[in-house]
C-alpha cells in the first residue's frame, strides 16, 4: 500500500499490490476506491501499466478532481485524471517528489530541482525555481508554496540550508527567512538542516518544520534540533513545532499527519502518527491498534497478535474529524508466521458517537 487520497466522507481512493501474503513475486497495481461502507477494485485508467508501488502517487482537490500518477526511473512517467466519471490519460511530468493538486486545471509537481511544472488544464509548462524543493503546499491558485534546501554552504550550514519560496500568480519568489544557527559552544564537522515539511492552511497561517543535524567524524548524527517557521501573512518568525497545535511535530520525533505534514494539505485538526493522536490544542493520546490480521496460516494466531501497524501516509477526511491511513500490518522474528501486509484503516477519535 502506498497512497491514498479522501475527497469527502463517502468517497476515497488508494493504490496497493496485490497480492499482499504469500509468494508476492507475480504483484500487480490495483486501484480501489471507497464507497461509503467499503473500499471496492475500479478499473485501472488507460495506459498504466506495471511499476514499483512507491512510485505511485494519488491526489485530489475534489470528487471530481483525482490525479493519479507514476514517475520511476525505470518505468517513465505516467498521469490520469479522474473527471467524476472516468479516468483519462494526460501527458505525464516525471521526476516527481511532491503534487499540489488545486483544481482540474491547476496542478504543480516538484521534482527535487530547480524546475517546476505546471498543468493549465491542457499542458505541462516548465516553470524555473529561484531554489531547489522538494515538497509543495497550496492554498489557492495564486498562492502556492514550496520548500527545499539549498545545494551548498549557506548561513554557515554546509550541507543546505532551509529554503521556502511563494508562487502570487506571476512568479515564484524566494522567502527571507530568520537565520538557523547551532548553539553557540557547538561544533560539528557538518551541519544542515533536514528537508521541511510545509503546512498551508490559510494564506495567513502557513508551517514549514524541519530539524537541524550535526555529523561527526563517522557521518553519524550527533545533534539534532527541531525548528519551525511561522508565515502570518506579513513576515516569518522562526519558533518551536510544538507552536504549531495544529501539525505539532513532537520534538525530535517523526511524524505523519491529517494536516500535510508529510501527507495531504487536507485542514483537519489533528495529528497521527501509527499510535498517537493530538486534536488541536491537546494533549498526545495513545491510539489503540487495530483488530489482528489473519496471517499465513488464515487464522489469527498467537503470533499474529504481535503485529504492527506501520502507516506510510495519513489523508484526513473532509468534513469529519476521521482519517484514512494506509500502510502494512507486520510480523516480525516470528519465523515461518512472519508477514507483510497492506492495509487501510481509518481512525475515529469519538467511535461511540
Amino acid at each position: 500500500m502506498v497512497n491514498v487520497a479522501a475527497v469527502s466522507a463517502h468517497d476515497a481512493w488508494a493504490v496497493a499490490l496485490t497480492p499482499v501474503v504469500g509468494n508476492v513475486e507475480d504483484q500487480h497495481v490495483t486501484l480501489l476506491r471507497y464507497d461509503g461502507s467499503s473500499w471496492r477494485p475500479q478499473t485501472l485508467p488507460p495506459g498504466l501499466g506495471p511499476a514499483p508501488i512507491e512510485e505511485y502517487r494519488l491526489e485530489a482537490s475534489s470528487p471530481r478532481d483525482v490525479w493519479l500518477f507514476r514517475s520511476g526511473p525505470n518505468t517513465g512517467a505516467y498521469a490520469a485524471h479522474f473527471d467524476g466519471t472516468r479516468w483519462q490519460q494526460k501527458p505525464a511530468p516525471g521526476g516527481i517528489s511532491d503534487v499540489a493538486v488545486l483544481g482540474p486545471a491547476d496542478v504543480w509537481v516538484a521534482g527535487k530541482g530547480t524546475t517546476a511544472r505546471h498543468w493549465d488544464g491542457f499542458r505541462w509548462t516548465s516553470v524555473p525555481l529561484p531554489a531547489r524543493v522538494t515538497q509543495l503546499a497550496g492554498v489557492t491558485g495564486d498562492d502556492v508554496w514550496a520548500s527545499g534546501l539549498t545545494t551548498g554552504e549557506e548561513d554557515g550550514l554546509s550541507s543546505g540550508a532551509p529554503v521556502v519560496l511563494h508562487w502570487d500568480g506571476k512568479t515564484w519568489k524566494r522567502e527571507q527567512l530568520p537565520a538557523v544557527e547551532p548553539p553557540p559552544d557547538y561544533t560539528s564537522n557538518s551541519m544542515g538542516a533536514s528537508p521541511m515539511a510545509l503546512f498551508a492552511p490559510a494564506t495567513d497561517d502557513v508551517w514549514a518544520i524541519s530539524r537541524l543535524v550535526g555529523d561527526d567524524d563517522n557521518g553519524d548524527a550527533v545533534y539534532a534540533a527541531p525548528f519551525a517557521f511561522h508565515w502570518n501573512g506579513t513576515r516569518w518568525s522562526k519558533t518551536s513545532p510544538d507552536a504549531c497545535r495544529r501539525c505539532g511535530v513532537p520534538a525530535g520525533v517523526g511524524v505523519i499527519t491529517a494536516d500535510g505534514m508529510e501527507g495531504d494539505n487536507a485542514g483537519s485538526g489533528m495529528l497521527l502518527s501509527s499510535i498517537r493522536h493530538r486534536a488541536t490544542h491537546g494533549e498526545p493520546r495513545r491510539i489503540g491498534p487495530p483488530p489482528a490480521a489473519a496471517g499465513r496460516s488464515g487464522k489469527v494466531t498467537a503470533a499474529d497478535r504481535k503485529q504492527k501497524l506501520r502507516l506510510v501516509e495519513i489523508a484526513a477526511i473532509p468534513g469529519t474529524d476521521r482519517a484514512w491511513g494506509v500502510g502494512s500490518l507486520t510480523v516480525e522474528a516470528h519465523g515461518d508466521a512472519n508477514f507483510s501486509r497492506g492495509a487501510i484503516v481509518q481512525y475515529d477519535p469519538h467511535p461511540g458517537d
